[in-house]
């Protein structure tokens, strides 16, 4: 197994939590991509002169190729030469899409399809972002225990309410959490989504 794969392997949830992902996969290792090396000609015409644009034409014509040393060797029908690291770029082409992109190496795909569930995930985050910034405005201590209430029309806001309870309810620093209007409130405010309104209600216990 490559060094990658086992890094991979053992830091899968520090990495997935680091970049905000779902989860971590290995790609195909079928996946083709194109590397192409760039000769700089600021850094090669000191050394090379009026050979740099020879050199620069052969590199685009794939007529070079990598040295176990890490330097460059490109030729064509009648030199060639050697360069060094600090001589040329290597650039990575990866077709198809635009949320693909490879860096040294290692080929990257993001996922950027919006699922049910990823939706439901991230209006429950948008929610506790919200009542917490609730918190803030009425004055709440981090110790205070507060009791929330809500009414929503809309039959999916209220699902994911329920559904994400207990995360509303450990993020948000919340006691409880009731599918009801409270009139003596602390303080009240509607969070408001393409998806519908829902009305908050918090109460210091």
């Amino acid at each position: 197994m490559s060094s990658a794969k086992k890094i991979l392997e053992k830091y899968h949830d520090t990495i997935a939590q680091e970049i905000n992902v779902k989860s971590i996969s290995l790609l195909d290792e079928g996946q083709q991509v194109v590397v192409q090396y760039i000769p700089l000609g600021n850094m090669l015409w000191d050394k090379f002169w009026k050979d740099t644009w020879r050199i620069i034409s052969a590199s685009k014509q794939w007529n070079a190729k990598i040295l176990d040393d890490g330097q460059l060797f490109v030729e064509d029908w009648s030199n060639s030469w050697t360069l060094s690291a600090d001589q040329f770029d290597v650039r990575y082409s990866w077709f198809d899409w635009d949320n693909r992109i490879v860096e040294d190496g290692v080929m990257i795909e993001l996922d950027l399809s919006l699922t049910e569930k990823l939706l439901h995930e991230w209006i429950a985050r948008e929610i506790s972002r919200f009542l917490n910034q609730m918190r803030k405005e009425a004055d709440y201590e981090v110790s205070d225990r507060v009791a929330c209430w809500f009414i929503t029309e809309n039959d999916t806001l209220s699902w994911i309410i329920a559904f994400h309870e207990d995360y509303l309810k450990s993020e948000a620093l919340l006691s409880s959490l009731w599918r009801k209007v409270l009139d003596s409130a602390d303080l009240h405010k509607s969070f408001e989504i393409e998806e519908g309104i829902v009305e908050f209600f918090l109460l210091r216990n």
